[in-house]
């Protein structure tokens, strides 16, 4: 039987997820990693894109924003700004974002204001990302 810890995965609006799993896949500044059964403790930042969550042999996606893990000895705690599964997804109305998202970085004014384009744009399409897998 596969080692499993807790995982809690939070929004300001509900409780995304919170069960055991055998392992989390998240994106950090540094790049992907992987989360495992008594992984060391760890405070990372989580950037905007698709986590993966293996929960009894299956795994699941979830496309989700910026925010915080924390890895502690009984629980991994993933606090983001949104997140949503696969089924949660309007097509249309992420197609229409991405539009206007490029829209707006392409006429952004200020450096801030283009990133802001870009990072709500990653969101959108870890969105599609995530609708458009065969798992």
């Amino acid at each position: 039987m596969a080692k499993v810890f807790n995982l809690e995965i939070y929004t300001p609006e509900r409780v995304f997820f919170k069960g055991e799993v055998e392992s989390l896949i998240i994106n950090t500044h540094s790049g992907e990693i992987g989360i495992l059964y008594h992984t060391l403790p760890l405070v990372t930042t989580l950037q905007s894109g698709v986590m993966r969550i293996l929960q009894n042999g299956k795994w699941m996606e979830a496309a989700n924003t910026m925010g915080f893990v924390e890895v502690s000895r009984d629980v991994v705690t993933v606090l983001t700004d949104s997140a949503v599964w696969p089924h949660e997804v309007d097509i249309n109305s992420v197609s229409d974002e991405i539009d206007e998202l490029d829209e707006r970085k392409r006429k952004a004014k200020s450096l801030e204001e283009y990133k802001m384009a870009k990072a709500q744009l990653a969101i959108q399409f870890a969105k599609l990302k995530i609708t458009h897998r065969d798992n």
